[in-house]
C-alpha cells in the first residue's frame, strides 16, 4: 500500500473506532476481530486495491437482505462492517465515489473535514478545504473569526452577520472549497463548525487531550454529535534581534546598536545581513580575542525558583563548612525556649541563613565515683564546661547510648556538680565528653540579627544549651534539586549563566548516588544508591494555550550544589549554538560569514615633533600601551609600525610614547589599530523556521573580545 494515510495500522485503528463498539456490545470476540478480520482486509486490499471496498459492501448487503432480522445482531455486526469500508474508502485515497449502501440500514457519514490548521500568518492566504463522506451525506460549515465575525463563502470575506456554507450535498465522495484569511494587524482565531445536517452523522468520535487535559480539538477526530469543530490561530509576525552580551559582566559594554528581522510565525526567512556593535567603558578599550562562530550565540530561558530546594535520597545537604567559626558570647542554659545567640563577632561574616550548627565539644575529670545515681561531681566548675541537653560520654555505657546533662548544680550548692538524664555508674578520676545537642540534633540558624537591634545575634530553630565561649560553626545547606516555575524548553546538558547565588560552572544534570567497591583492584565497581532525572513535571500539568505547552511547572536537578539564597532567584538557562537556539527558542537558523572588527581609534598631533618618540595627541581614547600600532603621513614606512609603549592609559589629549622615534608634523592624522572603543559583529543569518514567540539571539562578547 502506497498511500501514507492507509497503512495496515490504519486498518486496525478504525476497526477499533467503527467497529469494537458493536462487537462488544453484541459480545462478539475482539480478538476475532483484530486477529482475523483485520489480517484478512489488509491482505486483501494488498492484492485487489480499492475495488475490494465495494466488492465487499455489496457481499455484506447481500447477507444482510437475506437475514430473517434485519436489525439483529449479525445486522448490526454487518453494518458495522460497511461503515468501516466505507471510512477506509477515504482513508486510502481511492478514487471515484465513495461506496454506496442500499436499503434502509445505510448512513450518510461525514468521514473526515481535511484543511491545513498550522498557524496562518498576518498577510492574506487561501487555504482549500475537503469534506469527505458518503454520497448523499449533507452537511454545513461555519466559520468565525474572535471578532463574532462571520464567513461569507460568496463574498469571501468575514461580516458582522451570520452567514455559512448550508445544506450542501456531498457527491462523488467529497466536497471541495477553499477559505480567504485577511491580512491582520492582530493575533486572531478562526474557529470551524461543521455541522451533519438531513439525517446525516459524523463519523465515530475519536478523542485526543493535551497534557494538561483539554480536549485537542484539531488532533481528534469525527464526533458522537452533529458538530465537528477545529480552530486556526492567526498571528502578526515575529521579532528576531540579534545583539550583543556580556554573560559575567567580565567587562562593561556602553552604548550598544542591535539589528532585527521581522518573521512570519513558524516561517522562514532568507539569508539577511546583520551588522550589531557596543563600545566600551570610557576609560577601557577592546583587544578581539577570536572571530566569531555560531557557537559564541548565547540562548536561555529564565524561569524562577521557588521557595525551597527538595533533598534527594543520599544527599548531603551540609557538605561543607563555611568557615572557622566564632565564639558565643554569653552562655545559654539549655532546656528552655531561648534561641537567640549573640556571638563575638558579626553574624553576616560567617553565617547564613539555614545554616547546620556544630559546637565544640569539651571535657572534664569527674572527681569522686558514683556507682548509682545521677549526680556527677567534677573537677573543675561546670558553667563553662557543659549545658542542658549536652550529651556525655567517656565510658562503655556512656557511649553507647544517648545520656544526656539534666542539670548544673542541682541542688544549688556545689558549682562543680551536675546531673545525667539517667542514673549511669561512673569511676572516679575518668575524663568526660561533653558534646552540644546541635551537633546530634539538626539545629539551623533561622534569622540574623532577629530583632534588628544587634547585628552580632542570631536566632536558631530550637533551643539548645551553648557553653560560653564555645566556638560554633556553621555549615551552609546546598542542594541539588530545586523547584522552578517552568521546566519547559530546558534540556539536560544545558548550562547556568553565571549569577550572584549560582555556584559557578553549574549545569542541568541528573542526580547520582554512587558508592565504589573494591577500588583499585580489577574488581572495581560502582553501585548507583539513589537517583534522579535532570527534569521532573512531579505529574504537575502543563499550562497549554493555542494548543502550545507556554508553562510546565516542576524539579530540575544540577550538577552541582547550590546554597539556600538561590531560592526565589530568576536563572538563566541556556547554552550556546544552533542546536541550543532550537531548543530553548524553537528556531532553526544557520549564520555564515561571521567577523568581528575594532573601529580603528584615528587622531591628530597637536605638536611638530623631530626624530622622537613622543608625540602630542588631541586626543587618545582607545589606545592600548603595548597593543596599538601607528600609522599616517610621516610614520617610516620602511620598518614595522611602532606600537605604543606608554601614555595611553588616559583619556584625553596627551602624549603617548612610540616604540621607535618619528619625525612627524603638527595637525597630521594619525591611525592607532590593534584595539578600540567600538567592536562590531557582521554576518548573515538565515532563518529556515522561526519559533513561536519573538526573541533575541545574543554574541558572547566575552568569548571574543578583552577590555583593558
Amino acid at each position: 500500500m502506497s498511500n501514507e494515510g492507509c497503512q495496515p495500522a490504519d486498518f486496525k485503528y478504525w476497526a477499533q473506532q467503527i467497529m469494537e463498539p458493536v462487537w462488544i456490545a453484541t459480545g462478539a470476540s475482539i480478538g476475532n476481530l483484530y486477529n482475523v478480520f483485520v489480517l484478512n482486509m489488509v491482505s486483501s486490499y494488498t492484492n485487489f486495491g480499492c475495488q475490494w471496498f465495494q466488492g465487499r459492501i455489496n457481499a455484506w448487503q447481500a447477507i444482510i437482505a437475506g437475514l430473517a432480522n434485519p436489525n439483529g445482531i449479525a445486522a448490526q455486526r454487518l453494518q458495522a462492517k460497511i461503515a468501516w469500508a466505507q471510512q477506509m474508502h477515504v482513508i486510502c485515497g481511492c478514487m471515484g465515489a465513495l461506496p454506496l449502501t442500499t436499503g434502509s440500514n445505510s448512513e450518510k457519514i461525514i468521514s473526515r473535514f481535511e484543511l491545513d490548521l498550522s498557524d496562518l500568518q498576518a498577510t492574506t492566504e487561501t487555504r482549500s478545504f475537503r469534506i469527505f463522506g458518503t454520497n448523499g451525506s449533507t452537511f454545513s460549515l461555519e466559520i468565525k473569526n474572535e471578532d463574532s465575525y462571520y464567513y461569507n463563502f460568496t463574498t469571501k470575506a468575514f461580516q458582522a452577520t451570520k452567514a455559512r456554507l448550508d445544506n450542501k450535498t456531498i457527491a462523488n465522495g467529497v466536497y471541495s472549497g477553499s477559505i480567504v484569511f485577511p491580512t491582520v494587524t492582530d493575533d486572531d482565531q478562526y474557529d470551524f463548525y461543521l455541522f451533519a445536517e438531513q439525517g446525516s452523522i459524523h463519523s465515530p468520535y475519536n478523542e485526543v487531550r493535551f497534557g494538561d487535559r483539554s480536549v485537542d480539538i484539531n488532533s481528534s477526530t469525527g464526533s458522537n454529535s452533529s458538530l465537528m469543530q477545529k480552530v486556526i490561530y492567526q498571528y502578526t509576525d515575529l521579532t528576531l534581534t540579534l545583539a550583543v552580551y556580556a554573560p559575567t559582566a567580565a567587562f562593561t559594554t556602553g552604548s550598544l546598536v542591535n539589528d532585527t528581522l521581522t518573521i512570519p510565525k513558524g516561517k522562514n526567512a532568507i539569508k539577511t545581513p546583520f551588522s550589531i556593535s557596543c563600545t566600551s567603558a570610557s576609560t577601557e578599550s577592546f583587544v578581539i580575542i577570536k572571530q566569531p562562530t555560531s557557537g559564541d550565540v548565547l540562548s536561555f530561558v529564565t524561569p524562577t525558583v521557588g521557595a525551597a530546594p527538595e533533598n534527594l535520597p543520599g544527599e548531603d545537604i551540609y557538605p561543607a563548612l563555611r568557615n572557622d567559626g566564632n565564639t558565643v558570647d554569653g552562655a545559654i542554659t539549655g532546656g528552655g525556649s531561648t534561641i537567640k545567640v549573640v556571638m563575638d563577632g558579626l553574624v553576616a561574616s560567617f553565617m547564613g541563613v539555614g545554616d547546620k550548627i556544630l559546637g565544640a565539644v569539651a571535657t572534664d575529670t569527674v572527681d569522686g565515683a558514683v556507682s548509682s545515681g545521677i549526680k556527677v561531681v567534677m573537677d573543675n566548675n561546670v558553667v563553662g564546661k557543659m549545658a542542658i541537653g549536652d550529651q556525655i560520654t567517656g565510658n562503655a555505657y556512656l557511649d553507647a547510648n544517648i545520656v544526656t546533662v539534666a542539670a548544673l548544680d542541682p541542688d544549688g550548692d556545689n558549682a562543680k556538680e551536675f546531673s545525667m538524664s539517667e542514673a549511669v555508674a561512673v569511676g572516679d578520676g575518668i575524663t568526660l565528653t561533653f558534646t552540644p545537642k546541635c551537633n546530634r540534633s539538626l539545629t539551623t540558624v533561622v534569622a540574623l540579627n532577629p530583632d534588628g537591634d544587634n547585628t552580632k545575634e542570631f536566632s536558631m530553630s530550637q533551643n539548645i544549651g551553648i557553653v560560653d565561649g564555645v566556638t560554633l560553626t556553621f555549615s551552609p545547606q546546598k542542594n541539588y534539586q530545586w523547584p522552578l516555575d517552568n521546566i519547559n524548553h530546558i534540556k539536560e546538558d544545558m548550562i547556568v549563566v553565571p549569577g550572584t547565588n549560582v555556584t559557578a560552572s553549574t549545569s542541568v544534570g541528573k542526580y547520582e548516588d554512587t558508592v565504589t567497591i573494591f577500588e583499585d583492584t580489577d574488581r572495581e565497581e560502582v553501585i548507583i544508591k539513589n537517583q534522579a532525572p535532570a527534569l521532573n513535571t512531579k505529574n504537575q500539568p502543563p499550562t497549554v494555550v493555542k494548543g502550545l505547552v507556554r508553562v510546565q511547572a516542576g524539579n530540575v536537578v544540577f550538577d552541582k550544589q547550590q546554597i539556600l539564597l538561590l531560592a526565589g532567584d530568576a536563572l538563566k538557562i541556556g547554552g550556546y549554538g544552533t542546536d541550543q537556539i532550537l531548543n530553548a527558542y524553537g528556531y532553526e537558523v544557520v549564520f555564515t560569514d561571521l567577523a568581528i572588527a575594532l573601529t580603528e581609534v584615528t587622531t591628530t598631533t597637536t605638536a611638530a615633533s623631530s626624530s622622537s618618540t613622543s608625540v602630542a595627541l588631541t586626543a587618545r581614547d582607545g589606545i592600548l600601551n603595548t597593543v596599538s600600532t601607528v600609522s599616517g603621513i610621516g610614520i617610516d614606512p620602511s620598518a614595522a609600525a611602532p606600537t605604543v609603549n606608554s601614555g595611553a592609559s588616559a583619556t584625553g589629549a596627551g602624549t603617548v610614547v612610540l616604540s621607535a622615534a618619528q619625525t612627524l608634523e603638527s595637525g597630521i592624522t594619525l591611525t592607532f589599530p590593534g584595539a578600540g572603543k567600538v567592536a562590531t559583529i557582521t554576518g548573515y543569518i538565515e532563518v529556515l523556521k522561526s519559533g513561536p514567540a519573538s526573541q533575541t539571539l545574543r554574541f558572547d562578547v566575552e568569548k571574543l573580545l578583552t577590555s583593558a
